[in-house]
């Protein structure tokens, strides 16, 4: 069973119980930090469908936080975790991520939640704006070079700043965004041909190739 709520526009929680399977999730480009049977870890920002792990004892709990928005909670540079599952204590100083694991524990007694999840929802609001403005350009497609003139940088700076924030290159930013559109657009219902138009692929082919990579499905399959 699984179920999740947003809790602002950069945090969402979710928690699964009685899972013993292993489930294929996109590639979405989010980060989650993840509570089970005690321990926390923080699965990377993904730029390829992976695998979950089966629940814990108890189920398991997590906060995913939206593109470019971890780098702020867990004060960490993003790109040296991408698509890896790490233990937190690996990643923040002790002080910190021991404030996590608590946040994360109370996350998950339902006693505790709203309060747990809203200050993690709150660090991930603080993150810097310029953000919006990359993930919006993303989703327009335009240029890197326009798309760090819109925010008043340098290409470089531009690169840098992904790299560091989001965990992966303005490109792949692009590629998530865009099949994450022609997801939207299979699930209303429509032909393959017409997901492809809509989401800005170049043909058929090209969105399947996309599909087999960042969802681990082929949109036939995904629109069945």
């Amino acid at each position: 069973m699984y179920s999740e709520v947003r809790l602002s526009g950069a945090a969402t929680l979710w928690r699964s119980a009685h899972s013993a399977g292993r489930a294929v999730i996109p590639a979405d480009g989010c980060v989650d930090l993840i509570l089970r049977d005690g321990r926390v870890d923080v699965a990377g920002p993904s730029t390829r469908w992976l695998e979950t792990a089966p629940d814990g004892t108890d189920g398991s709990t997590g906060v995913r936080l939206a593109p470019g928005h971890a780098a702020h909670v867990l004060r960490i540079d993003l790109a040296t975790i991408a698509d890896q599952l790490v233990p937190l204590d690996d990643l923040a100083a002790a002080g910190h991520a021991r404030r996590l694991r608590e946040t994360m524990l109370r996350a998950a007694d339902r006693s505790g939640r709203k309060d747990a999840v809203s200050r993690i929802a709150a660090l991930g609001d603080e993150s810097p704006r310029w953000i919006h403005g990359a993930r919006r350009s993303a989703y327009d497609a335009v240029s890197a070079r326009d798309a760090a003139a819109s925010l008043q940088i340098s290409e470089r700076t531009f690169r840098r700043r992904m790299l560091a924030t989001f965990g992966y290159g303005y490109a792949a930013l692009v590629r998530l965004e865009r099949a994450r559109r022609a997801q939207r657009v299979l699930r209303s219902g429509s032909s393959i041909a017409d997901a492809a138009a809509a989401a800005g692929f170049a043909d058929q082919p090209h969105l399947s190739r996309e599909f087999q990579r960042l969802v681990g499905r082929s949109p036939a399959q995904f629109a069945s």
